[in-house]
C-alpha cells in the first residue's frame, strides 16, 4: 500500500539525503507542501503528497516499483535507496575528481601569480633605476647649461673688457 502523504525527514530518509537537499530540489520543481497555508503552528511539518514523491524520484532517477505485500514500497524504496546510494557515491567520487582537478588548477594558478608578482617586483627594480638614471641625466644636463651660461658670461665680460668697445 502506498504511502499516502509525507513529511520531509520521509523523503529525506527515503531518498537516502539530506533534508536541505531535498528542500532545495522540491524548491527547484515548484512542488508545495499540501499543508503549508492550513498548518496551525509554523512549526509543525510540511505534509507532501505521493505525486510529489513521484515526482521527485524521477528528479533523483530513482526507479519506484509497486508491489503488492505490506510492506512493497517501503521495501521497493529501500532498495531504490541503496541504488541512490550507489548514485551518491558515484556523485561523491566525481565531485572528489572535481575537487583534486581543482586543486590543481588552484595550483597552477597560484605558480602564475608568483611568478607576476616576481615579475612585477623586478619592473619595479628596473623603473626605480630608470627614474634615477633621468634624474642623473636632468642634473648633468642643468650643470652643463650652467657652465655654459657662465662661459658666455666670462666672454661677455672679455668683451667689453677690450679698449675698442669702451667707444
Amino acid at each position: 500500500m502506498e504511502k499516502e502523504v509525507y513529511t520531509l525527514l520521509d523523503l529525506a530518509e527515503e531518498f537516502g539525503e539530506d533534508k536541505q537537499f531535498i528542500r532545495r530540489r522540491l524548491s527547484k520543481l515548484n512542488l508545495r507542501a499540501i499543508n503549508k497555508d492550513s498548518r496551525e503552528h509554523i512549526n509543525e511539518p510540511l505534509e507532501y503528497n505521493h505525486d510529489t514523491y513521484l515526482k521527485l524520484a524521477d528528479e533523483l532517477r530513482v526507479r519506484v516499483v509497486k508491489n503488492n505485500d505490506k510492506n512493497g514500497t517501503r521495501n521497493d524504496t529501500q532498495s531504490n535507496t541503496h541504488e541512490t546510494r550507489n548514485d551518491t557515491h558515484k556523485k561523491h567520487d566525481d565531485k572528489d575528481k572535481l575537487i583534486e582537478v581543482l586543486e590543481r588548477e588552484l595550483e597552477h594558478s597560484k605558480d602564475k601569480l608568483k611568478k607576476s608578482e616576481e615579475e612585477k617586483k623586478t619592473l619595479m627594480v628596473l623603473l626605480d633605476q630608470q627614474q634615477r638614471l633621468s634624474l642623473q641625466a636632468n642634473q648633468k644636463i642643468e650643470t652643463l647649461e650652467q657652465k655654459e651660461e657662465l662661459e658666455e658670461e666670462k666672454n661677455n665680460r672679455k668683451e667689453k673688457k677690450k679698449w675698442w668697445n669702451f667707444f
